[in-house]
């Protein structure tokens, strides 16, 4: 099977080239490409999730005052912007896969 990568590289090869290709190559071919576009799919991450101490106190089930006794242990890490606590919904899944 012909390495496409040399063609991407060398476009002007391409101009001119003719490629015979079994049904075989072709069905292997498309077969590499789907797994490509699976991974792709797969690596493509949601943007991150901040929540405020009320919501994360509510789906975890806990008061605040609980919750500000987690962040002096560091159970829980809050990102402080000025006076406002945020949370990263990823950091508190975690927490809740622990459980």
């Amino acid at each position: 099977m012909i390495d496409l990568n040399v063609l991407k590289e060398n476009p002007e090869l391409a101009k001119s080239l003719r490629l015979e290709i079994s049904g075989s190559d072709l069905l292997e071919y498309s077969d590499e490409m789907v797994k490509k576009a699976v991974e792709a799919g797969k690596t493509k991450e949601a943007p991150e999730e901040y929540l405020t101490s009320e919501e994360i106190a509510k789906i975890l089930k806990i008061s605040l005052v609980t919750l500000w006794s987690w962040d002096k242990k560091g159970i829980t890490i809050p990102l402080r912007i000025g006076n406002k606590k945020l949370y990263r919904r990823s950091d508190i899944e975690k927490i809740l896969h622990e459980k």
